[in-house]
């Protein structure tokens, strides 16, 4: 009786390809985690500000100043507060609503798209 030998474990091209794929996994992490990072310090930032009591009646150019200056403090610096900052007023509230995109690029005319929107009700 002859006993036969089976395959263990990956043969080249198997691992050549577990390589690739894990080599593409981490480069996208390495790409979108300082982004999401990013937006998680600038959350942080706004929930602050809507626990504040009184920035409701600021001026508009004011609660943008605020942001600014508070987004620096936390070293986001390449952020157009201007553009992608809105504030939204009606009779009995006052609202920040961030809306913005990142565009990373990935691998040549392949780039990594993330949205994002968070809005914030201040308080009187």
């Amino acid at each position: 009786m002859t006993m036969r030998y089976h395959q263990r474990g990956l043969g080249f091209a198997g691992w050549l390809i577990m390589i690739l794929v894990f080599g593409f996994v981490i480069t996208i992490a390495a790409k979108l985690t300082p982004i999401y990072m990013d937006h998680n310090t600038m959350t942080k930032v706004l929930d602050k500000m809507g626990e504040e009591s009184g920035l409701a009646g600021k001026y508009t150019d004011d609660l943008r100043d605020m942001v600014v200056q508070r987004f620096k403090l936390n070293n986001i610096r390449d952020f157009d507060v201007k553009k992608n900052l809105q504030v939204v007023r009606d009779k009995n509230s006052t609202q920040l609503i961030l809306d913005y995109e990142v565009r990373t690029p990935l691998i040549s005319n392949v780039d990594l798209v993330a949205s994002f929107n968070k809005s914030i009700q201040l308080r009187e």
